[in-house]
């Protein structure tokens, strides 16, 4: 992540002549037997990217990350005029030269394209309309467009199309000229190209809602079910967030990752920081130890987060043994796979070898070693670490259950890997001025949730905090460890909260749009009665800290803020000549129309 900060001069180019064709051979040879591979065990190829899944993560992770899409797309404002009209940095044609991949030699102004057919080759590469025309009035008007259809996006309207046009619209921005944008925006475009091939909008859309609301009042007896989506996009998400953070890891190789400086270095380059004072708490914090303690977490934990992808597929592996669901395969084809696994890790070690020897100086190491030793070191490596890792793990499954557990839960679990990310993305938030990058990559973690974990996620944001000694929240006596542990405990301990109650008639019509509403009660909150004094149609709402009984528009005010749906209107419910306006708003929305 920090590497782009920290990389060392240009070094001159590498032959690799003498081995090219080996390693090249030896990669297609590893390609095939991870092919094989799954050939020989067609059934978990099917469990890992054929079955189908609940949309809600997606769906969240849609709106989360279309918000980071228009914030950044928001931060270019200022800048519009001189990055991409043709009053600022660059004219078009300049541009289309520069960056403007085969549309330079298939377009030109006075003669248009080459064929009728020449504009799929000019989009299968970099192309921008600001190649084309980047006058100002053009250039506002796309950036609109542009807004408008995240947003479009974000709200899950039309979402596949909404989604499809915003790919193309960002990418106009991003394609005219990389001069402007970094590693976070890459990973940006990277993301929305992926939610463009994930089904998002069956969840948390107004696409949604408005099927499942067709479908009640057509006449369905139950409420309606979310569509499960195909899981394949989400694992290549997963996939993708491995990567990145592999390869940065693995990137970080100069000799101030390797002495404990680079953090210091990165939280004091003046184009970075974002308080002037935080260059003397940088020395402080280098001077005893906290930095360079910091830098060997951080790139050890960006080099081994795959681990993250293992603990994955570790706990469904183990949860389906136990159930009784994994399947059951012949000898030989157990076997096969496993010698197919172990020949992959061989290509692995030597194609890893070949490039420790090409790459490897050894005046740059902490410890002075040749390249032949290098090379060796490498090899050794790549095929001991998984063969130990396989070992310590079936040593603990078979003789130590509770370290076995506490593995999968913690050292391959997403909250080791992921946490230490949200923490370590924080801090750069605080401390450095790198734009969105850090929105983006949370955002990315998304895609990791599972539904169950996501219906947690509500429950806490729903619940409250136990009082000390009440439930199984326990009680400290009074002193500083009592003081460090009582926040923890708030976190840790919580109950459910009152529950509003909603009041309605017994007729068709009124039990249909309480189901509505009960597609809206994401945190269980609500609990609805049949009231014989409530008239047809009508819903009256008595909030846990209120007891009076509201109806109309007062009723609609009283649910924002426990439908996760409504929560942009909370600012309006505190005006008060916007209170009845937001509650009218919510109570539209469940109307039988």
């Amino acid at each position: 992540m920090l590497a782009a900060l920290l990389a060392p001069a240009k070094a001159p180019a590498v032959d690799l002549s003498a081995h090219m064709s080996l390693a090249t051979g030896a990669l297609w040879l590893g390609f095939g037997c991870a092919l094989a591979f799954f050939l020989v065990r067609p059934e978990l190829w099917r469990r890992l990217w054929l079955e189908r899944v609940d949309p809600r993560p997606a769906g969240l992770f849609r709106i989360v990350f279309g918000v980071v899409v228009l914030w950044t797309l928001l931060d270019l404002i200022p800048l519009l005029r001189f990055l991409f009209t043709d009053e600022g940095l660059w004219l078009p044609a300049m541009a289309r030269k520069n960056y403007g991949g085969e549309l330079r030699r298939l377009w030109d102004p006075e003669h248009g394209f080459e064929h009728w057919w020449s504009v799929v080759p000019a989009l299968w590469a970099k192309f921008s309309l600001f190649h084309v025309r980047a006058d100002p009035a053009f250039v506002w008007a796309v950036f609109g467009l542009t807004c408008a259809s995240v947003t479009a996006m974000i709200l899950g309207v039309k979402t596949r199309l909404s989604t499809l046009l915003s790919w193309f619209l960002v990418n106009t921005f991003y394609s005219y000229s990389p001069v402007f944008y970094s590693g976070g925006d890459t990973v940006l475009r990277v993301f929305l190209f992926l939610g463009l091939l994930t089904r998002w909008g069956e969840a948390y859309s107004l696409d949604a809602w408005w099927r499942r609301k067709r479908e009640l009042l057509g006449g369905s007896v139950v409420v309606p079910a979310l569509r499960k989506i195909p899981a394949w996009p989400l694992r290549l998400m997963m996939l993708q967030l491995a990567i990145i953070y592999c390869a940065t890891g693995a990137l970080k190789s100069g000799f101030t990752w390797f002495d404990g400086t680079a953090l210091y270095y990165a939280l004091s380059l003046d184009h970075f920081y974002r308080h002037p004072v935080q260059i003397q708490i940088a020395t402080f914090l280098q001077m005893i130890g906290f930095l360079p303690l910091s830098t060997w977490i951080t790139k050890a934990w960006e080099t081994l987060f795959p681990l993250a992808l293992v603990g994955v597929a570790l706990r469904r592996f183990e949860r389906e043994v136990s159930a009784g669901t994994w399947p059951k395969v012949q000898a030989w084809r157990r076997l096969l796979s496993y010698a197919l696994i172990a020949a992959v890790v061989g290509v692995l070690a030597y194609v890893g070898g070949l490039t420790a020897w090409y790459y490897y100086s050894p005046g740059e190491a902490p410890v002075p070693i040749t390249r032949e030793q290098a090379q060796a070191l490498v090899v050794a490596g790549v095929l001991a670490f998984p063969a130990l890792l396989l070992g310590a793990y079936l040593w603990l499954r078979a003789r130590r259950p509770r370290a076995h557990a506490w593995v999968l839960r913690w050292l391959c679990g997403k909250r080791l890997w992921l946490g230490l990310g949200v923490v370590m993305h924080l801090v750069i938030d605080v401390a450095m001025n790198v734009g969105t990058f850090v929105q983006v990559m949370l955002a990315v973690y998304i895609p990791w949730l599972s539904a169950s974990e996501l219906d947690a996620v509500w429950r806490t944001l729903m619940s409250r905090p136990l009082a000390e000694g009440e439930g199984n929240r326990p009680k400290h006596k009074p002193g500083w460890k009592a003081s460090l542990l009582r926040p923890l405990d708030r976190l840790r301990y919580r109950g459910p909260r009152e529950p509003y109650v909603v009041h309605h008639a017994a007729d068709e019509a009124s039990i249909r749009r309480v189901a509505l509403l009960r597609m809206w009660d994401l945190g269980a909150r609500l609990r609805f009665e049949t009231d014989s004094t409530v008239s047809a149609g009508a819903l009256v709402v008595v909030a846990p800290d209120d007891r009076t009984r509201q109806a109309g528009a007062e009723a609609g005010r009283a649910l924002v803020p426990i439908l996760p749906g409504f929560w942009w209107l909370y600012p309006w419910c505190l005006a008060p000549g916007l209170r009845t306006l937001a509650g009218r708003v919510v109570l539209r929305t469940f109307d039988l129309r």
